[in-house]
């Protein structure tokens, strides 16, 4: 059954300050799992065997900005926030997953790929399914189609991102990672510019920096803990747009 592959990834640099918690699962209930179903644009979309897992297995999880959490060999679709996963060193993000995204197939197909850690930008909701039980359920060539598709995207997100890093300056480049985070998540951000510049892989202060002309120029507001976007086209054309 055809389905869209809604995935935002990017890839940057990360120093990792945050502390390191595990993901704990929350009590979902049937109607919570069916909820989902219906909240996620790709997970309505997918075969009914995979929405019949999701409601007889799936495990809400979440984690809040400034948590730093080790992942797991399951496959996860974000219902809410911002989540970034980074490789197994701990070097560069290989997915940015926001509301809508899913993530974790290539846990599905090889031990290798995981663990990873997650870095939240934004308070982040997602349920996710054992990796084993999906390969079982669905079989190796679907998962690999997945997968092939996965990888192109993430590539053409890597070469972008790099060719982004150095070109354009910071303040633009800001003003695009602010955009990105309002599209998923709307106008009001609960993140800080230590994340941020976490996530750009640059100096807290240059981000500070680009946030306050940003603020000057009326296309966002700081609040405590708080980023709020005011004027969306103002900021859209300040961004990079890469």
């Amino acid at each position: 059954m055809p389905w869209p592959l809604i995935v935002l990834q990017v890839a940057f640099m990360f120093d990792a300050a945050s502390s390191t918690r595990e993901i704990l699962a929350e009590p979902v209930r049937i109607d919570d799992r069916s909820q989902a179903i219906l909240d996620h644009p790709v997970l309505r979309l997918m075969p009914e065997e995979v929405q019949n897992l999701i409601r007889t297995c799936g495990q809400s999880r979440s984690l809040s900005v400034g948590d730093c959490a080790t992942g797991r060999a399951a496959v996860g679709f974000v219902l809410d926030g911002a989540l970034a996963a980074f490789d197994r060193k701990n070097i560069a993000c290989v997915g940015l997953h926001g509301r809508g995204s899913m993530f974790g197939w290539e846990a599905s197909l090889s031990s290798a790929f995981f663990p990873v850690r997650f870095l939240p930008l934004l308070d982040t909701r997602w349920i996710e399914v054992p990796a084993d039980e999906l390969s079982e359920l669905m079989g190796q060539n679907w998962l690999e189609h997945v997968f092939a598709r996965h990888a192109l995207d993430r590539l053409a997100r890597v070469q972008a991102e790099a060719a982004c890093n150095a070109v354009h300056q910071i303040p633009h480049r800001a003003a695009n990672w602010i955009f990105r985070l309002y599209q998923v998540a709307g106008p009001e951000l609960r993140t800080t510019q230590a994340i941020l510049a976490q996530a750009m892989g640059v100096q807290r202060t240059s981000v500070n920096a680009a946030v306050k002309a940003l603020e000057r120029d009326g296309a966002i507001r700081l609040s405590r803990g708080r980023l709020i976007v005011t004027d969306p086209a103002r900021l859209e054309r300040f961004a990079c747009g890469c």
